[in-house]
């Protein structure tokens, strides 16, 4: 939903209030499921300003251990855009994303600042970078390191309220048995006033199944539905 935010973002002439919630049938980030193949609910709430300010919460339900219990991802973010003429914008943004709950997701927590170049509110080139990515070094342990991740994607209309989305990236960190993977995705959109449905293709590189220990990443379908206010 990044391409969404950003195009509206560069959209916005005024000041403006919005969000959506929206159901998943898995949630997928960076080509590996976060609730070990489970449905999601999401929302979404921001703050556009005139002078190109953003801000705004993003919460998720979430499973960051596949054999642990259900918990909550809650994503504060604060950003700039701006308008590079008629065609081009681009954004800088800071996130933390941070787990509730009563499971030990805390280790999971980490910042990161992400940088992203728009064309025509249709192509988006982001690179991402996160300095405490924490890296299980054993059965107890863990350290903290620098993880970064490219993407590039494109989203357009159909005509008769269709789109279609493609998109490919690269996540990096080094672990003992992989230092990084490859995924992408392609799907198929229909917007229905201001109702969102989308369903696409996740596709990872061989590398993603060394790189994750219980089958998080893999080939699949996934449905969404969206609500925007």
């Amino acid at each position: 939903m990044a391409a969404l935010l950003l195009g509206r973002a560069a959209a916005a002439q005024a000041a403006e209030f919005g969000g959506f919630i929206a159901l998943t049938s898995d949630y997928v980030y960076r080509g590996a499921t976060q609730t070990g193949h489970d449905p999601a609910l999401q929302a979404d709430a921001h703050y556009y300003s005139a002078c190109g300010w953003l801000a705004g919460l993003w919460g998720t339900s979430v499973r960051p251990d596949p054999r642990g219990v259900t918990d909550v991802e809650l994503d504060p973010y604060l950003g700039y855009t701006r308008a590079l003429g008629d065609e081009w914008s681009t954004r800088l943004a800071a996130v933390y994303h941070a787990y509730v709950g009563n499971n030990p997701g805390s280790r999971y927590e980490y910042s990161e600042v992400a940088g992203t170049l728009a064309y025509r509110s249709q192509v988006f080139l982001t690179v991402a970078v996160s300095p405490d990515t924490e890296l299980q070094t054993g059965y107890d342990t863990s350290v903290r390191r620098v993880a970064a991740s490219g993407d590039l994607s494109w989203h357009g209309s159909l005509g008769h309220a269709l789109s279609a989305n493609i998109g490919v990236g690269y996540y990096r960190l080094h672990r003992p048995f992989s230092s990084g993977y490859g995924y992408g995705s392609a799907g198929l959109g229909y917007e229905w006033g201001r109702i969102h449905l989308d369903l696409s293709l996740i596709g990872v590189s061989g590398a993603a199944h060394d790189f994750f220990y219980y089958g998080e990443a893999s080939n699949r379908l996934v449905g969404t539905v969206l609500w925007q206010f």
